[in-house]
């Protein structure tokens, strides 16, 4: 792979524009996403699993605890005009630069399973982080989001944020870094 990228400097011309051009795609082919996904990497489920192993009344929610098998077609699916298709959707997991930092975070919803009521948990960790010892940045128990989903990236406005929101909703609850944890708003 890296034979096609010295062939490729060799043709780019030696102006300053030009390499400030090629060092641009160079970044953009290599560099971290602009934005994040709904799958999480085999590092940040390990780092899950680790921190569900001294969580034994935790689980991680899934698709079928949101209840919302229609709008995680229509997400997957693409809603037209700026509202793209996320094949990888899944309401309670999220990765992106949540807090700027130019480094992947990860957020994931779990269930605790000896409460009835208001049993979801969102988790958020910052990267990079040491696999097994990694703990969350933010912890906030005792929600209900059933119906609810996170969202990070396009179309919404720069700086994104990470958002947990009902889906078709203009309201939600921002998750915005503070220090190296998150407040909502």
């Amino acid at each position: 792979m890296s034979g096609w990228i010295t062939k490729l400097h060799l043709r780019v011309k030696t102006t300053l524009r030009a390499r400030i051009a090629f060092l641009l795609i160079i970044a953009l082919l290599f560099g971290a996403p602009i934005w994040g996904g709904h799958t999480l990497t085999p590092q940040e489920q390990k780092v899950l699993k680790i921190w569900l192993s001294g969580h034994p009344e935790d689980r991680l929610a899934t698709d079928e605890d949101c209840d919302c098998a229609d709008d995680i077609r229509r997400m997957k699916a693409g809603r037209g005009g700026a509202w793209k298709p996320v094949p990888d959707y899944h309401p309670y997991a999220a990765t992106g630069d949540f807090n700027g930092d130019g480094i992947e975070d990860f957020a994931v919803v779990v269930i605790d399973s000896s409460k009835k009521e208001k049993n979801y948990t969102l988790l958020i960790f910052n990267g990079a982080f040491d696999v097994e010892k990694a703990v969350p940045n933010f912890i906030k128990p005792g929600l209900d989001l059933k119906f609810v989903g996170l969202f990070y990236g396009p179309p919404r406005p720069k700086p994104y944020r990470l958002l947990l929101s009902g889906f078709e909703s203009d309201s939600g609850l921002l998750l915005v870094p503070r220090g190296q944890s998150y407040v909502l708003k």
